[in-house]
């Protein structure tokens, strides 16, 4: 494949001033939503679509690509939707519009879950605007932290943000080998279970794959060759004990971990998405890296228990660590524009 067509290249490489060429409102539409499709999801399924309609861009859940195993009341898939919404406002005002956001609280299929106006400005939210570079630049660390801190003027700066937010905040030091524990606790007890391994195995891909969606194997790890046979590994054997111990380490070298805490509505888990988007590309920003840690959300009892850890009046959604690393893992696939925009 070459990087024209290469789905973990092309998505990511967006000449911005194509923008300033394009004639008629529709395209320009299309244009924003090439950044909202750089947003994270549950094994990189992509769980959305788009219509457009005059001002307004329209987000549907795509509940084909649901993980009814890892995610049976579809919180993580929301919180993914709330992650595009993020991008498509943060481009949208880059390129000179304010956006407002009204969200469907009930679940009315076939109708979007959120709907985005957009009107020309030339006052932009520049709390948006300024994330725009990290957009691109986004991409989640899954190896080992190095063992340094955090910079403190950098701190200083994230521990502001963080505050700033009613939805996000720090594990604190004597939380944090009870939340590791709990991660410990919830490797284990997810790659026992052989319907979770044979729903992640059916999202994990050949590392050359032309797969558009879905997990290469190198992010586990798994180089050249031997990934064609990562599904069938992930599938056969549980390896619950080696991840585990695994990830206890990567959580004891990370700088730092943080918790983004929601209601479980719908609206409320679209906004804590949003809210997790603005927090991961202000630490792109900062040139801090960060990785997730959700395998303990997963788990009810264990999700309740870190909860009882972190003694915020809200439940947690989402657990990452965050630090430094040398490692460059490439990118994720991603579909294109036209198939996800009807």
């Amino acid at each position: 494949m070459t990087s024209t067509t290469n789905p973990r290249v092309a998505p990511w490489h967006i000449d911005e001033s194509e923008f300033f060429e394009i004639e008629g409102s529709r395209a320009q539409k299309e244009f924003l939503v090439r950044y909202a499709v750089l947003a994270p999801s549950g094994h990189n399924t992509q769980p959305w679509s788009f219509t457009i309609d005059g001002d307004e861009i329209a987000v549907h859940p795509d509940y084909s690509r649901r993980l009814p195993v890892a995610d049976p009341t579809d919180r993580e898939l929301m919180l993914s939707i709330g992650a595009a919404v993020t991008n498509l406002r943060v481009a949208a005002a880059h390129f000179g519009f304010e956006s407002t956001v009204l969200y469907e609280p009930t679940d009315d299929r076939p109708s979007p879950v959120a709907v985005i106006t957009l009107r020309e400005t030339c006052n932009p939210d520049e709390d948006l605007r300024k994330l725009f570079p990290a957009i691109t630049r986004r991409h989640t660390a899954r190896s080992d932290f190095d063992a340094r801190g955090i910079e403190p003027e950098i701190l200083d700066q994230l521990c502001a943000f963080v505050e700033h937010s009613e939805m996000t905040r720090f594990i604190l030091p004597q939380e944090r080998a009870r939340a590791a524990t709990l991660v410990e606790e919830a490797d284990q007890l997810l790659m026992h279970n052989d319907e979770w391994r044979s729903e992640l195995a059916a999202w994990v891909r050949p590392n050359e794959s032309s797969a558009a969606d879905g997990i290469p194997a190198d992010a586990f790890g798994i180089p050249g060759p031997l990934s064609a046979f990562a599904p069938w590994l992930i599938r056969s054997i549980d390896m619950g004990a080696t991840q585990a111990k695994r990830d206890r380490q990567l959580m004891e070298h990370a700088a730092g971990m943080i918790v983004v805490t929601s209601d479980d509505d719908r609206v409320a888990l679209l906004r804590a998405g949003e809210a997790l988007e603005r927090l991961l590309l202000f630490l792109t920003s900062l040139h801090v890296q960060y990785a997730f840690m959700n395998q303990v959300i997963q788990v009810p009892q264990l999700r309740r228990e870190l909860w009882k850890v972190i003694r915020t009046p809200k439940p947690p959604q989402l657990l990452i660590r965050i630090g430094y690393s040398d490692i460059r893992q490439r990118a994720m696939p991603r579909r294109s524009v036209d198939s996800v925009v009807g």
